[in-house]
């Protein structure tokens, strides 16, 4: 009896466990997603419900992306604006409209994860920790309002252009003037914010640089990138894409791991 009641609690506390290992977030959805069956009866439509080309596309982004960032292709084409700052204003409008223009194209999520942490190391690396916060609060701001300009920026947006059939230009027209409106107001609150137009030296900023790029590996994922642009804009069916994506990282899988 004292075995079993042993054993129930160690199964008890490896289930705990279990569940506090789990992503929250994606435990809460599957609970959902789960009771939502008792609300809509699962039926021979139910595959329907996925849209399996919103999918495949922002999959094959993501692993596009990621090729891109392990190559460091981000990092230098931040490096090269910054190289042209001369102030703390300057500064942090780079690293705040680096996040709101690279949204656009690298979805605001990646954006984010890719600039924030580059921001914190310049930012300490010239001895602007002060202006962490403001910048860091701004570029979340800046990630999530440039993201809206384009199908790319996020999925909500790439589900959406997918759903309703809408041309490119005819998409970036109704959301253009939000956008300007977006841009205006971070120029705005960047200027107030910061304030201070302190002269920077740059023989302070210290960027740690990646591993050597591969250049035969950025060719390819640019080139990736162009057939995503023409997947989106329906020229290149999804699934053909998603053949030549699962292809390529089959074959050249080095971006994709070495860090």
């Amino acid at each position: 009896m004292t075995t079993d009641k042993n054993m129930s609690k160690i199964n008890r506390h490896n289930f705990i466990s279990a569940i506090k290992k789990l992503d929250i977030v994606m435990l809460i959805a599957w609970i959902l997603a789960v009771l939502s069956m008792f609300f809509i009866i699962p039926d021979s439509t139910y595959m329907s419900y996925i849209d399996f080309r919103s999918l495949g596309i922002l999959w094959g982004l993501m692993i596009i992306i990621q090729g891109l960032k392990k190559n460091g292709v981000f990092e230098r084409i931040a490096s090269f604006l910054l190289s042209k700052v001369k102030n703390d204003f300057q500064l942090a409008f780079v690293l705040v409209f680096l996040c709101f223009c690279g949204s656009m194209i690298i979805t605001n999520d990646v954006s984010l994860i890719t600039f924030v942490p580059f921001a914190i190391m310049i930012l300490k690396s010239c001895n602007r920790e002060n202006l962490m916060i403001p910048v860091v609060v701004l570029q979340t701001i800046a990630a999530n309002l440039g993201s809206m300009l384009t199908p790319i920026g996020n999925p909500q947006n790439l589900y959406m252009y997918g759903f309703t059939g809408m041309g490119i230009i005819e998409f970036v027209s109704i959301m253009l003037p939000y956008s300007i409106l977006s841009a205006i107001l971070l120029f705005i609150c960047t200027f107030l914010t910061v304030g201070s137009k302190d002269s920077l030296d740059h023989s302070n900023i210290h960027i740690n640089g990646t591993s050597k790029p591969d250049r035969l590996q950025i060719i390819i994922y640019t080139l990736l990138f162009i057939a995503a642009m023409l997947t989106v804009l329906r020229v290149i069916p999804w699934y053909v894409f998603c053949i030549i994506i699962l292809f390529v990282i089959c074959e050249f899988p080095a971006g994709l791991t070495r860090g």
